[in-house]
């Protein structure tokens, strides 16, 4: 029965109908305004051709055979004179409006589901109507009968933003105010109540697009659903608004918020594509990388966006920012030549000031040693170290370039050069990388130039206690 009910009502709605050819019926009718464009206007879910009318039967004999033939020869895209035009009730939007009211007050929910389709459709058709404050209204009503608070406060709340003024407007606040009451916590009633306030703007697509940025930003996550919703209706209706690249930046860090990060991938996406000259550009670039990296895991995609984010907006902070994944990046993906390009570009770009910039050195030192084999460039990257970075860091540059140098290349003079550049360099560390240098001469039984370096500490440094160290290791020495 309850079947049959619904069924019922959606045979009988001239909604059903006519929406379909609303741009010609109103046309036709006289007493609503046509629709720019016709069907192209209407929404896509609207767009669908009318069914041709059942032509009437004939007398027989009535149809000669040249007419027939005439008929059938007709190209398929000439509508064919077959019967007289069916002229649309006058006032269509009006006896919509009043059939949706009626039946929007039925107690059935499977009713109130199906009206609440229908006035959905024509809240898109009729937004700037007489009674589209009511149908709003009606709208949340319907929401909230069927259990959807969420989407009830955001119908709410966008009553409020475009029917500020509508003699409905006092019941639509009363209705939010207790929905909110009723339905939030105590920390989310705080900034609902917050967003409730109507800006102070006669442009209602701005009060909108207001509406929907600080929604969004404060409430989104908690109204997700409705709210991207309202964001789909809002760009099908205000084609031309100025701010829609700011809009759609809004929509994905709204998906992004969500965890919803292949929508927020598309919305950023969309924007580069469609508003290449907005000023948003950059700031959706590193979001798009951010996303792709840390989220979507599909690090190519993210490599591309961030080389592309250093070589057209160089010196900025996203830049820096894009510099730092794009290393991480490269080396995760084993594009070690793209990463040490990326660290010689840090480097030469920034100031040593920034720690990142000494952590560069020492990454791509790393991976000239152990994913290039390069030792000897790698020795090079530590020594470009020690003469933009002074002290402890220098210092500990220097021994790895000794160790790469003695493990890696097997060089006993490169090795030996690093001791002699720390003790130059360092006085203090002298009698330590003397003592080494003595040792390293002495394994290559290189023994007088291991004497000599031993003789080194005993005479410079001689209260150091590796100077006794020093002394037992040149008598040794001395009986070879």
């Amino acid at each position: 029965m309850i079947r049959s009910k619904v069924s019922i009502l959606l045979l009988m709605s001239p909604f059903v109908f006519i929406v379909p050819t609303l741009a010609q019926n109103a046309a036709i009718a006289g007493n609503a305004a046509p629709i720019a464009g016709g069907d192209a206007a209407l929404p896509v879910s609207a767009r669908v051709e009318p069914a041709s009318p059942k032509m009437p039967e004939q007398a027989k004999g009535s149809v000669s055979v040249s007419e027939t033939a005439e008929q059938q020869e007709r190209p398929l895209s000439e509508p064919a004179n077959i019967g007289p035009k069916v002229s649309a009730p006058a006032g269509i939007m009006e006896v919509e409006w009043k059939f949706l009211k009626t039946h929007g007050e039925d107690k059935d929910e499977n009713v109130a589901s199906a009206v609440l389709a229908q006035l959905t459709d024509w809240l898109k058709l009729y937004s700037d109507s007489e009674y589209a404050d009511e149908a709003q209204l009606l709208k949340a009503r319907l929401h909230l009968r069927l259990g959807d608070y969420k989407s009830a406060i955001v119908d709410l709340f966008k009553h409020t933003r475009e029917y500020p003024d509508s003699k409905s407007s006092l019941d639509a606040r009363k209705i939010l105010n207790e929905t909110i009451e009723k339905k939030m916590d105590k920390k989310m009633k705080a900034v609902l109540g917050a967003i409730s306030r109507t800006p102070e703007t006669a442009d209602k697509a701005q009060r909108l697009a207001l509406f929907l940025e600080e929604l969004s930003d404060k409430a989104g996550e908690a109204l997700y659903e409705p709210s991207v919703e309202e964001f789909r209706e809002f760009f099908s209706r205000f084609p031309l608004y100025s701010g829609r690249d700011g809009l759609q930046l809004v929509l994905g860090n709204l998906h992004s918020k969500k965890e919803e990060y292949l929508p927020a991938r598309l919305a950023y996406e969309r924007l580069i594509s469609v508003y290449p000259d907005s000023r948003f550009l950059l700031r959706t670039k590193k979001l798009l990388g951010d996303v792709l990296a840390n989220n979507i895991k599909d690090y190519n995609a993210a490599i591309k966006v961030y080389q592309n984010i250093t070589s057209d907006f160089p010196g900025t902070g996203e830049a820096w920012a894009a510099y730092m994944q794009l290393a991480k990046l490269s080396e995760r993906q084993s594009q070690y030549a793209l990463a040490v390009e990326v660290y010689e570009k840090i480097i030469a770009l920034y100031p040593e000031e920034k720690a990142e910039v000494y952590n560069a050195f020492v990454s791509e030192a790393r991976i000239l040693r152990e994913e290039i084999k390069q030792p000897k460039e790698a020795v090079e990257v530590l020594n470009k170290l020690a003469d933009k970075f002074k002290n402890g860091k220098a210092i500990d540059a220097l021994y790895l370039a000794a160790e790469i140098a003695r493990k890696d290349m097997k060089d006993l003079d490169a090795e030996v050069k690093m001791y002699d550049r720390i003790a130059s360099d360092y006085p203090s560390q002298a009698p330590k990388v003397f003592l080494a240098a003595g040792e390293a001469y002495e394994k290559n039984k290189n023994f007088d130039k291991a004497k000599e370096y031993y003789t080194k500490i005993t005479e410079k440094y001689p209260e150091d206690p590796l100077a006794k160290k020093a002394q037992k290791y040149i008598a040794s020495l001395t009986k070879k």
